[in-house]
């Protein structure tokens, strides 16, 4: 059992609770690929457990099509129903940062962590808005 896993992508080392690469913002796949008809099932049946749930997998479907618009709105739906969940914050980082909203993204994933501390993937996003800030102050 491996600590990390790649990103198909652009190669980067990700943890293993990361779901968006932190470099290059591709959806990373939770393993191998299926049907999309088992796909659209196993969303399903994740969604159940609750509304806040679901709107965090219909948000990372349309994320991982490259709406970043329509995911940030099933991200933003999910973090009204349920506030503490820290996933949702931190997809909702993501989205903001591939629409190039660093200062709200930065926020997203600071709320993310507030909530909880040890979320990864969270930690990496707000590492990869910081530089990115850093870097546009820099350039002008």
């Amino acid at each position: 059992m491996t600590d990390t896993k790649l990103c198909k992508s652009c190669g980067t080392t990700l943890s293993p609770s990361a779901r968006f690469c932190r470099e290059c913002g591709v959806a990373v796949s939770e393993g191998p690929s299926v049907d999309a008809s088992a796909s659209t099932a196993a969303v399903q049946k994740a969604a159940e457990s609750s509304p806040a749930k679901e709107q965090v997998n219909e948000g990372v479907a349309l994320y991982e099509q490259g709406d970043y618009q329509g995911a940030l709105s099933k991200f933003e739906k999910a973090t009204e129903a349920d506030p503490t969940l820290a996933t949702a914050w931190s997809d909702k980082g993501c989205a903001l940062g591939r629409l190039g909203e660093r200062d709200a993204a930065l926020k997203a994933f600071n709320k993310a962590l507030e909530i909880e501390p040890d979320n990864r993937e969270a930690r990496e996003g707000k590492d990869l808005c910081l530089r990115m800030l850093a870097s546009s102050q820099k350039a002008s």
